[in-house]
């Protein structure tokens, strides 16, 4: 038999893959249709979409690697497959299974096993306040960390209502409201063959700024503007005439500066209530 690490790879009607060797003198090598089969759980219904398949071939190359063979997307997918022993890695977003198939007159259907289940993140600011989509981003890490307290990303910047496919177990997810200081984080367990909604909630609120001359005035243009929380260190910086942001809850202070004046002015974060600060310059 020609080395795997020759065969080619053919796709058929995009659903179908033939995996063959190189033509032997005069003669082909006799084929086996084998279709793979990827399920959440042993009893679930196999999974129809979202799949990547990869077929190895099992001795590692000059190159240091397993030679890879074919590869296919989508849901179950069938290749003609010459006799022989083959690594098959099956993956569904964050979950995977690798198994050593060996192909010969019996085969037909090999069943991989995933072990997954589907995560849907969401968040509020307070107890109900929704978020804009735009503001929040979630990322995924494992949920034991290294000996220096780290834990390894596995997704970043999951978006809201996104069903991402994990395996089994618990991970640890930060969510970001903002770009500043609103971070909340909580361990999330996903339950294979089934579908995990986390809604976490944000202890924040979204403020603007405005430097007025009265209250309820036009904001003035040509301001710079610092933001120090209740410590005096700085949490942001902006030169916009009226600034949007989001903070944690708590005390602030905002800095104005227009022209050569200064002014200041405390405020207080509460979780949920989006508002408007005035800085007035009393003139």
């Amino acid at each position: 038999m020609q080395a795997l690490a020759k065969f080619l790879l053919t796709f058929i009607a995009a659903t179908c893959v033939l995996l063959m060797p190189a033509a032997t003198a005069g003669a082909q090598e006799a084929t086996y249709r084998v279709t793979f089969v990827a399920q959440l759980t042993p009893d679930s219904i196999p999974v129809e979409d979202g799949l990547e398949w990869r077929v190895f071939g099992p001795a590692i190359g000059t190159d240091g690697q397993l030679p890879l063979l074919a590869s296919a997307t989508g849901g179950s997918r069938s290749f003609n497959m010459s006799p022989g022993e083959y690594l098959v890695h099956s993956a569904y977003g964050h979950a995977s299974a690798i198994r050593k198939i060996e192909v010969n007159e019996n085969s037909n259907e090999e069943y991989f096993i995933l072990n997954a289940g589907g995560m849907e993140l969401s968040a509020v600011a307070g107890d109900d306040t929704p978020i804009p989509d735009n503001l929040l981003r979630f990322d995924v890490y494992e949920d034991q960390a290294d000996e220096r307290g780290e834990r390894k990303l596995i997704a970043s910047r999951v978006l809201p209502g996104q069903i991402i496919p994990f395996q089994q177990g618990t991970y640890h997810v930060v969510s970001q409201y903002g770009n500043l200081n609103a971070e909340v984080r909580a361990d999330i367990r996903v339950t294979a063959g089934q579908l995990t909604k986390a809604r976490l909630k944000h202890r924040a609120a979204r403020i603007t700024l405005k430097l007025v001359r009265d209250a309820g005035g036009d904001a003035l243009a040509d301001t710079q503007w610092s933001v120090l929380n209740v410590s005096g260190d700085l949490i942001t910086e902006s030169t916009s005439a009226f600034p949007r942001m989001v903070l944690s809850e708590g005390v602030y202070t905002a800095i104005a500066k227009n022209g050569d004046r200064i002014y200041s002015q405390d405020f207080e974060v509460r979780p949920g209530v989006n508002q408007d600060v005035e800085v007035l310059t009393g003139a």
